[in-house]
């Protein structure tokens, strides 16, 4: 059947976190997505299970951070290749210095609700069968016959994104060379040392590891989640089933006991498969989460840069949807967003190679990367990669050196506002005018949404002196800045 409806302005083909995410900023922005779901429910598979400072500061920044925080336990430290000590976040230039403790599946509970609070509800069961871009619009073929005209479509269809592969976006990589075993699980002798944080390795008497081991219980359940391994099974192909009595094997070969593991909920293989979109962006379909990369799961970094991606993506869409700016605003969205796709693969690379080594030399160079970790600078530069607070964009030439720099929650001296983020609720712009005037020095496209405030961060900041007025996105990035006197 042909579809009665007018054509959407974005048509979203994915329902997991990020093409929720999405929708709701395209709603905020004033655009109201379709977004299309081939599940009928949302998955009860806890894929991951937390969020980062940079990922909270964009809940607060629209004023739902508390919605999530309410389902979730706060949490100071990162892991990084499941080495100790853990990376502290008090150090980092953010006012949420914390990562929270949270399901996927309770995340993507709470932004449907979110979404639906806008006017805009997910179509289940509807599954995407061709994707067909024309000059002005994009047609999408569903399995019950509907074709759906749209403006652009954004795949958030995962890692095997049928939107990508019909956009003939290319997917360049490598496929998983070692995994571990992943088990949702009760267990009816945990040992003593379960849930203590970093990665619990065992090792024979010459030093080489025999296995390791890391879990803790899922929050809210009484099943603990369990990721094992020992060289043996780490051979084995990702997509190899796994039955319960390979995991309590497993647990036997390397820790002596199965500690009683029985009823499990999740039995999967996770590999080191790292994979970059060779372009996020195809005339009229864009990509976003893991349609766009995919890695290990080591430094919790997925969702998180699914996330950060759908932000970055929505009020650029939105603005080009509304008339407000022409096309090759969405390019900036793979100029911005590949790099850091780029990045995160490289480092859960890095990761997976200290995990996987069951070599004596692997097991020294753990020993050397734990020792630099307890270094300040260490923990700095690793915990701000791994938590994004330390990604910038980098600017056009000759551009001033604060642009394309996240800007953290800042007190404000205003008689408009106590704290920065407080102004970017509805999704806009906010000019913050640092001196009487300052904002008419800027370059600020007449149809867009501005909000400006006058004010200036209670507490000195570097590279903030001498300035008139700061531009700063809806994503928290400052995008041009007027110094005195221009």
């Amino acid at each position: 059947m042909e579809s009665r409806q007018r054509p959407a302005p974005v048509l979203i083909v994915g329902a997991g976190p990020v093409g929720l995410w999405l929708a709701r900023e395209l709603a905020l922005a004033g655009v109201r997505p379709r977004i299309v779901e081939r599940e009928p429910r949302p998955s009860s598979y806890v894929r991951a299970g937390g969020l980062h400072p940079r990922t909270i500061e964009l809940l607060d920044m629209r004023g739902v951070m508390d919605r999530y925080t309410g389902h979730a336990l706060k949490w100071p430290y990162v892991n990084f290749a499941g080495l100790m000590p853990l990376l502290d976040l008090a150090p980092l230039d953010t006012a949420h210095a914390f990562g929270l403790t949270i399901r996927q599946d309770v995340v993507e509970q709470i932004t449907e609700e979110l979404l639906g609070e806008l006017g805009v509800t997910v179509e289940r069961e509807r599954t995407v069968t061709a994707v067909e871009q024309g000059a002005d619009a994009v047609r999408v073929t569903m399995e019950d016959g509907e074709a759906i005209e749209a403006a652009y479509v954004v795949g958030c269809d995962g890692a095997r994104s049928l939107v990508r592969k019909q956009a003939g976006i290319t997917f360049p990589g490598i496929d998983s060379t070692a995994t571990y075993v992943l088990s949702d699980v009760r267990l009816d002798d945990p040992p003593e040392w379960l849930g203590k944080l970093g990665i619990k390795s065992f090792e024979g008497a010459d030093g080489q590891r025999i296995g390791w081991f890391l879990g803790g219980q899922v929050p809210g359940t009484d099943q603990y989640r369990i990721m094992i391994a020992d060289e043996p099974s780490s051979r084995a192909g990702k997509d190899n089933p796994v039955e319960i009595e390979e995991v309590r094997a497993i647990l036997r070969r390397i820790a002596g006991s199965d500690f009683g593991a029985h009823s499990p909920t999740c039995l999967a293989r996770v590999g080191n498969q790292a994979r970059v979109a060779d372009r996020y962006r195809a005339g009229r379909v864009l990509l976003a989460g893991d349609a766009a990369h995919v890695h290990s799961p080591f430094g919790g970094q997925g969702l998180n840069t699914g996330l950060q991606d759908a932000t970055n993506l929505g009020w650029k869409l939105a603005a080009v949807v509304r008339g407000e700016s022409g096309e090759e605003l969405l390019d900036t969205y793979h100029d911005e967003r590949h790099p850091i796709g780029e990045r995160v693969v490289a480092n859960t690379l890095a990761q997976t190679r200290m995990v996987f080594d069951f070599t004596l030399g692997g097991a020294r160079l753990r020993e050397l990367f734990s020792s630099l970790m307890e270094l300040p600078q260490v923990n700095d530069h690793l915990a701000g990669m791994i938590t994004a607070l330390n990604y910038s964009y980098a600017p056009a030439s000759g551009a001033h050196p604060l642009v394309g720099t996240r800007v953290p929650d800042l007190e404000l001296k205003s008689p408009d506002a106590g704290r920065l983020y407080e102004l970017f609720r509805d999704g806009g712009h906010v000019v913050l005018e640092l001196a009487a005037g300052g904002a008419k020095e800027l370059d600020v496209p007449a149809k867009a949404q501005v909000r400006v405030v006058r004010g200036e961060p209670s507490a000195p900041r570097e590279g903030w002196d001498g300035l008139d007025a700061v531009l700063i996105r809806p994503d928290g990035y400052v995008a041009a800045v007027a110094p005195a006197g221009s």
